[in-house]
């Protein structure tokens, strides 16, 4: 090719041979790519990009410069001899215009995706009965959304521990369980983690437990109430990741869903807990007493019905607030001395019940143990004022029929009086006086 030629024309034009070498370029594109393009391939200065053909793709192709991602030229190529001879024109505006209007689509793209995974998840969240079930959606959710190796969720319990509830967490055996509490604890916003300098600056176990466990970045986000922080999740990458700007929005939102649903599962559990159990000593109460009975093998059945001897003196001079605590007290100390398969509930006022798998050997030894317990001093009442316990037993009768937990309930409740009557701090069963103890 006469270079000469050429020189002058405001396009480049090169001479490649048969193995893509360029052999001769003009005056413009050396300028355009500098004066060592020649002798060396054409792939070291042009490749092709393939998203950028013109309208039929056949006979003009765009080329991004190697060295420079926002320098391309629009390509014509001619075979010649053997080799082929390429005509080039800057096209690097358009280039460059391309590539953002291609970024926009892709991230409209994400953003389409990320919103129909929310949508989703918000209505999984919505079907979650329980704070393990909404746990597993959301790190499920939540690895999705970001690709990542492994997702996590941790709640935190009634003194702020965290626990991980779903999920997997790569960090377990890196890092202590009080340093993962102390780190979620300080979680109040959308945190990425993609460096080791960014690990230690956040928490200082963090980055070397993130370099053990050959954690790259991760994303980490806390499910917050009005101000009340219960819980966050993690997903964790196991290579270089960068965070797009919607990243952080997209954790808020789940976030924000799972949170509002999680309060809303514990408010619905503290409803049906506060139905079925008393607000004072939060032993069941007689609603649910009825519905643990019908689970009880009758024909095996004891109820030992307490009631409270000197409580009314303990209201009358003290208030109801001490006599509230006398009634905590007095639950504490019968959950302390009945056996796990034995139910007990506050039946009303001082009144307890407790219905025991026994036979009438061993449903008396259990009386014997709760009026002993009962009849034990109460530090916080003034001398003089003393608490004990009156006690009626019922076992169930096969022979006479006496099987249901309301009839032994009833029976027990009789001989509970007879043992008042008696002169109280004594058990009674079923007519049958046992005494003091």
């Amino acid at each position: 090719m006469d270079v000469c030629d050429v020189d002058s024309l405001p396009v480049g034009v090169i001479r490649l041979d048969r193995e893509d070498r360029v052999v001769a370029a003009n005056a413009w594109f050396r300028r355009w790519a500098g004066e060592d393009v020649i002798g060396r391939p054409l792939r070291d200065t042009l490749v092709p990009v393939k998203d950028f053909l013109d309208g039929t793709g056949q006979y003009s192709v765009m080329m991004a410069a190697v060295r420079d991602p926002e320098r391309a030229v629009l390509a014509v190529r001619a075979a010649d001899g053997d080799g082929a001879v390429l005509t080039v024109m800057d096209a690097s505006d358009r280039y460059v215009s391309g590539q953002r209007l291609r970024d926009s689509f892709a991230l409209a793209d994400r953003t389409r995706h990320r919103l129909q995974l929310i949508i989703d998840a918000s209505i999984a969240f919505a079907d979650a009965t329980s704070e393990e079930r909404l746990s597993e959606i959301l790190a499920a959710a939540a690895a999705k959304a970001y690709g990542a190796d492994e997702s996590a969720v941790f709640l935190f319990d009634e003194h702020a521990h965290a626990h991980r509830v779903a999920g997997e967490n790569p960090l377990d055996l890196e890092m202590s369980a009080a340093a993962i509490t102390d780190a979620a604890r300080q979680l109040h916003s959308v945190v990425t983690i993609t460096s080791r300098a960014e690990a230690d600056g956040f928490a200082p176990e963090l980055g070397e437990a993130m370099q053990g466990a050959g954690v790259r970045a991760l994303i980490a986000a806390p499910l917050e109430v009005e101000g009340m922080t219960l819980g966050v999740f993690a997903c964790f990458f196991r290579h270089p990741r960068v965070f797009d700007a919607e990243a952080g929005p997209l954790a808020e939102a789940l976030a924000g869903q799972a949170a509002q649903t999680l309060a809303t599962v514990r408010l619905q559990r503290q409803l049906e807990h506060a139905a079925t159990h008393d607000e004072t000593t939060d032993l069941p109460n007689r609603r649910r007493l009825d519905e643990i009975a019908r689970q009880v093998d009758h024909a095996r059945a004891a109820v030992i019905f307490i009631d409270l001897d000197g409580f009314k003196d303990v209201n009358d001079q003290l208030g109801h607030d001490v006599g509230d605590e006398v009634l905590r007290e007095v639950a504490a100390r019968l959950r302390q001395h009945i056996r796990d398969v034995d139910v007990i509930a506050r039946y009303g006022g001082d009144e307890f019940v407790v219905v025991c798998d026994a036979d009438a050997e061993v449903a008396t030894e259990i009386a014997a143990r709760l009026r002993e317990a009962l009849s034990e001093e109460y530090s916080f009442l003034p001398a003089g004022l003393c608490v004990g316990a009156s006690i009626g037993v019922a076992i169930a009768d096969v022979n006479n029929g006496v099987l249901g937990i309301d009839r032994l309930i009833r029976d027990a409740d009789q001989a509970m009086y007879l043992a008042k009557g008696r002169g109280g701090n004594q058990i009674a069963v079923a007519g049958l006086a046992v005494g003091a103890g």
